[in-house]
């Protein structure tokens, strides 16, 4: 047996799940965790970014929108920050369209380690 078939007997695993959309009915909605980065995705109206959050025993969530996106640019985070997002309202644009307004907060610690943000996003 090679080297690396012997490594991999060792191996402790994890199981990854993917991030589910973060919705906020509700004005005044939070979603509390640990900024993890930006993806784009393809949709209906073509490209859009998400900022994915990893929230302590429930997994990782992806939020979509404008302003939360120049917020994170703001913000200049980097992975492991902890956050805070509030919905605040929809706001009515023209021709029938909207735009989720929201607040970010970022917390004034130290950012996670990237073996800290796996611990401590595990599912219970």
């Amino acid at each position: 047996m090679s080297a690396s078939a012997t490594k991999l007997k060792n191996v402790k695993w994890r199981k990854i799940s993917a991030p589910k959309p973060w919705n906020p009915k509700e004005n005044g909605s939070e979603l509390i965790g640990y900024y993890a980065g930006r993806t784009k995705r393809d949709g209906i109206h073509g490209q859009y970014e998400v900022v994915t959050v990893l929230v302590p025993y429930k997994g990782a969530f992806m939020v979509s929108g404008t302003v939360l996106i120049q917020l994170a640019d703001a913000a200049m985070l980097t992975r492991g920050d902890a956050v805070r997002i509030v919905f605040v309202e929809r706001k009515q644009l023209d021709e029938g369209r909207q735009m989720k307004m929201f607040e970010l907060y970022v917390g004034e610690t130290e950012a996670l380690s990237d073996t800290e943000l796996a611990e401590a996003t595990q599912p219970s």
